[in-house]
């Protein structure tokens, strides 16, 4: 039988224009991973049809242990607090082979 470990979903949607910094967020905070998607839709910051290389969205998806999602917030908070617009939410997930998840990405090798 397969056991789940509990972990948490980091999901942001913005505009590309922060997907480096996000990367560095997560890379600096022990991520072992992350994808990004191209992303469109409407919402309070009028329609993004996604269709134009300017002013695309991205949906960006990091999973972690519980532990690590703390200061990665405070991080994406701050962007926040700057005048970014960044749509935020995190949620539990369940994985199952938690050592994938385990060693950060700043310490592998490529």
């Amino acid at each position: 039988m397969q056991r789940l470990f509990p972990h948490k979903l980091l999901t942001i949607i913005t505009t590309d224009s922060l997907e480096k910094k996000l990367v560095e967020i997560v890379r600096n905070r022990g991520a072992s991973g992350y994808t990004i998607v191209k992303a469109h839709g409407a919402g309070s910051s009028g329609e993004v049809s996604g269709e134009l290389d300017v002013a695309t969205n991205i949906k960006f998806h990091v999973i972690v242990p519980q532990g690590r999602m703390s200061n990665m917030l405070d991080d994406v908070e701050a962007l926040i607090k700057e005048g970014k617009h960044l749509t935020v939410f995190v949620s539990d997930v369940a994985v199952l082979g938690p050592e994938k998840f385990e060693q950060p990405l700043a310490e592998m090798v490529t």
